[in-house]
């Protein structure tokens, strides 16, 4: 029986995921299983070759984008603390990070906040699911044209908030 080294890993994760480039997306997909689930507010994708084409593509329409302020943990589970978990659980953690980006050279760089739920194979030390929650509004405003109907849209939401929480 051998013992999952999560520090190690996470650690592993966080070099990875900070260095990001075309040029070291391979080598971060190497801590995916080949068919590792991935969804964030755009994507549903089904196996490593998928995943590391949204990465590419990422760096294909954005300008300077990088992953910083990348923090990760372990989610505890509802097992009592004086249990081990078994090898074959999976380890479930959640990293928080900024996406940082600009539309194009030149243009200011925009931040979006976000979360990615990750289950672990304790065997194999690869990623089985990968769920990335953030703001898909936020990734919009950035974009000089729809902007304003975000804002617009934004700004009624709340209004309709202040008036459904007064009564």
């Amino acid at each position: 029986m051998t013992t999952f080294d999560t520090a190690g890993w996470k650690a592993e994760f966080m070099s990875r995921a900070v260095a990001l480039t075309p040029e070291t997306v391979d080598h971060f997909m190497g801590l995916y299983a080949q068919d590792c689930d991935f969804s964030d507010p755009f994507h549903s994708l089904k196996g490593r070759k998928a995943i590391a084409q949204a990465y590419r593509s990422m760096f294909l329409n954005l300008h300077a984008p990088c992953f910083t302020n990348l923090v990760i943990a372990e989610v505890t589970s509802l097992r009592p603390q004086s249990k081990a978990a078994p090898d074959d659980e999976p380890l479930e953690l959640a990293a928080r990070w900024v996406f940082r980006f600009a539309v194009g050279p030149g243009k200011p760089m925009q931040a979006i906040a976000g979360t990615s739920w990750l289950l672990v194979d304790c065997r194999t030390g690869l990623i089985t699911r990968h769920e990335d929650h953030w703001d898909a509004a936020s990734l919009f405003e950035s974009f000089g044209a729809l902007s304003w109907a975000v804002r617009f849209l934004r700004q009624r939401v709340a209004r309709a908030a202040l008036v459904t929480n007064m009564t």
